[in-house]
Order: C-alpha cells, then sequence, then structure tokens
C-alpha cells in the first residue's frame, strides 16, 4: 500500500500536466471585446442619448434588446437591425459597431412620486432603464470589457453611480456574474454635494442635488456606526456602494438595486416603529438575495428582520426596545394568513419578519449558538435567487433536520 502511494504521483504526471495544459487552454480561449456606453444628457431635458459603441465586434454574432415602450425610442443602428414587438435584434458590423437609443428620463409611479427625474439642475435615474437588458450571442468564451462615460450640460458638476471611477471621469462596468457587462444601478447627475469615505473593504457614497434636504454626513455616520455588524452578517461586501438621496417629488421611500440604493430626504433613518428603511435597502444591495415564484416575503422580510436586528445588535436599540419592536410588528401582522405571494405587502414583510427572528432562535437552540440566521443568508447570498424549498434545505444542513419554523400554515 505505501509503494502505491507513493508511486502514484509519478504514475499520474502527465494526467496532472494535460490537466494544467488544459485549464491554461481554456483560460486563454477567454477573448474580450471593448464595449462603451455613452449616455449624453445635455442636449435634452426629456431625453438622455445613450450610445453603446463596440470598435472591434468580431466576437459578437448577435444582441437581442428588450425594449420598454414607456423608456426607449428611435433606436438606430449600423450593421443589421430589426425593430418589432418590443425587441431590437441587432446583428453588429465587425468593426465601429454603433447602436443608439433616446431613453426617457422622469418616471413617475404609480402610487405617487418619481422614481426617476430630470431638473434643471440634476438628473436621478437608474442604469437598468437607460441600457435594455439584452441577450447577447458571441463566439465561445467571449466577454466584455465595458466603461460608462457622460456628457453632461456645461454648468454641471459630475456625475455618480456605484460604479468604480476612474481618472478621467468614467466608470468600469464590470459584473463578474455575467459575461455581457451592463451599466445597472442607480445613478446621479448634475450639482451634486457628495460625502464619501473609503473602507478598507467598500467605498461608501452618499450623493444628493445641492440645494436638497439631504443630510448626507448623517447618513454616512449613521452606515459608519453599522458597518461593522454589516459586515458580521453578510461577510463580503461590494467595492462600491453610492447611496442617493433626494425631496419631494422624488418617491418618498427606499429603493435598492445594484452596487446602489435611494431613500428619500424625509425618510429617517430610523423610524418611530424601531425600524430603518436605509438598513432594509441596504441589506437588499449588498445581499444581492432575490426570490422565486411565490416567495417575495423571503427577500423583503429578510431585510426588515434586519433592518432591526442589526441595529439592536450595533447598540442603536437596547433589548427593551428590540421588543417594542417585535411587538409592535405582531400587531401589525395579525391579520396576516399566509406570507406566499409574488409581492409581500407591508404586513406580510412585517409577519415575515418575524418568522426570521423566531428562525434565527431556532438555528441557536439547534446548534447551541455555533450557527444564526446569518449563516444562513450568506448561504443565499451565495444561490442569489432563494425559494422556500431552497431555504428549508440551507437551515437544514445547519441544523441538521428540518426547520420546525418553516413548517407552518403561513408557508402553505
Amino acid at each position: 500500500m505505501t509503494r502505491l502511494h507513493a508511486a502514484l504521483p509519478r504514475l499520474c504526471f502527465p494526467f496532472y500536466l494535460l490537466l494544467a495544459l488544459f485549464t491554461l487552454t481554456a483560460e486563454a480561449s477567454d477573448e474580450y471585446y471593448d464595449l462603451h456606453y455613452h449616455v449624453n444628457l445635455a442636449d435634452s431635458e426629456e431625453f438622455a442619448h445613450v450610445t453603446i459603441s463596440i470598435p472591434d465586434a468580431s466576437l459578437i454574432k448577435e444582441m437581442d434588446f428588450n425594449l420598454d415602450k414607456d423608456f426607449h425610442q428611435n433606436i438606430e443602428a449600423n450593421g443589421k437591425l430589426s425593430v418589432e414587438d418590443g425587441r431590437a435584434l441587432w446583428q453588429p458590423p465587425e468593426k465601429d459597431a454603433r447602436f443608439s437609443l433616446d431613453v426617457t428620463i422622469a418616471h413617475k409611479r404609480d402610487d405617487g412620486g418619481y422614481d426617476a427625474l430630470r431638473e434643471k439642475d440634476f438628473a436621478i435615474f437608474r442604469g437598468d432603464d437607460l441600457v435594455p437588458p439584452a441577450s447577447v450571442v458571441t463566439l465561445k468564451g467571449a466577454q466584455s470589457k465595458a466603461r460608462l462615460t457622460f456628457t453632461l450640460p456645461d454648468d454641471w458638476r459630475t456625475a455618480n453611480s456605484g460604479w468604480h471611477k476612474n481618472e478621467d471621469s468614467s466608470f468600469t462596468v464590470d459584473d463578474p456574474e455575467r459575461r455581457f457587462d451592463r451599466p445597472t444601478g442607480w445613478m446621479i447627475a448634475g450639482k451634486l454635494g457628495t460625502r464619501r469615505e473609503r473602507l478598507p473593504d467598500t467605498h461608501i457614497a452618499v450623493s444628493a442635488p445641492l440645494g436638497n434636504a439631504v443630510k448626507r454626513l448623517d447618513v454616512l455616520s449613521f452606515i459608519l456606526l453599522n458597518w461593522p455588524t454589516i459586515r458580521e452578517v453578510v461577510g463580503e461586501t461590494p467595492e462600491k456602494i453610492l447611496i442617493v438621496g433626494a425631496g419631494d417629488p422624488m418617491w418618498r421611500g427606499g429603493l435598492s438595486g445594484p452596487n446602489s440604493l435611494f431613500v428619500h430626504a424625509d425618510r429617517p433613518m430610523v423610524s418611530e416603529n424601531g425600524t430603518s428603511t436605509l438598513l432594509h435597502e441596504l441589506f437588499h444591495t449588498i445581499t444581492g438575495i432575490t426570490d422565486e415564484g411565490e416567495d417575495d416575503w423571503i427577500t423583503e422580510g429578510l431585510a426588515e428582520y434586519y433592518s432591526y436586528a442589526i441595529l439592536h445588535r450595533a447598540g442603536g436599540l437596547t433589548d427593551e426596545r428590540r421588543q417594542l419592536v417585535v411587538d409592535w410588528l405582531t400587531d401589525w401582522s395579525k391579520d396576516v394568513k399566509s406570507l406566499r405571494g409574488k409581492s409581500s405587502s407591508g404586513e406580510r414583510t412585517a409577519r415575515a419578519a418575524l418568522l426570521f427572528d423566531e428562525l434565527d432562535d431556532e438555528i441557536k437552540a439547534a446548534t447551541e449558538n455555533r450557527k444564526s440566521l446569518d449563516d444562513a443568508t450568506r448561504a443565499m447570498m451565495k444561490e442569489k435567487r432563494v425559494n422556500l424549498e431552497e431555504l428549508t434545505d440551507i437551515v437544514e444542513a445547519l441544523i441538521g433536520r428540518a426547520p420546525k419554523t418553516l413548517d407552518t400554515p403561513l408557508l402553505r
């Protein structure tokens, strides 16, 4: 037996060599094409003119953009372009490929307020709306190296996004989960005031139009006070997070996005009920956890739970105040019979937060405090999209049995 083990490395050396050569070949097969997004905000107060430029498109066979009639119009491109039924099918030329469109900036929500707005001195919008989602067919292994630039009115100062900003004011758009990098997330441009901190792990920036009643430094300080606890929960954090703030007529709430979030100037950092809109949306942004099917309660309930649990653990709530938060959520959600649904209401979210509170207790009790909901959260972050079955499997792997908390009429 000893001789066999001693000989094994020599016998397997050619295999290891071949494996190494195969790995190098596979890595070498990955080819990159430069992708440049340019957003012109100077020529119109209603539209952004967006141009996608690809100097060498020889690796790309086809791009299929999913258009939104409320945002996208005046589609033009060189090469072969077909626009119908809400889609733009583009086969770019090999050299100097260009695709352009006009994008309506302002967007009013059905429940009042704007979640995108262009004013005289600033614009707030999401990159998700500027560049339509696309299915891209390329040669095997091809992926983009993308950057984003802006043309602004002469009297505007700058543009900010959740992507890394370079010395030439361009942004590097790099999504490691996708081969086609798209500049998603919240963005703001204009005459702005910004407060920022560059932590060892994350660059945090709070940006708002000048003259708006956004307490930038208050927001930044609040996040920094809770940051060590946030790190305990999630582990790794994004390279950069942009918090965009503004007052009316923007929507009076908070909305998260990739590497970024928006929060209205009048939203308190901690509500009178003890939960925090800012921590709720920040949790969404950092974790990137989304739901599947009828399980929006997972995404929203988890964020709501941590909006007060993080605050409590960081010393912002006493034990007694934390119990008052739980009592308030219990009363508000007392009529909830089911958590399932594609969109979680406020009452459902409150009841889901309580369920996660109970699930944390169960995990700690079953593992003698060696594990907690934090461990389940980090596992969900790896999965990204989570449903009830996957959540159950994650918790079962932690405690060695099916969780009793998730065996409830609320989830049937």
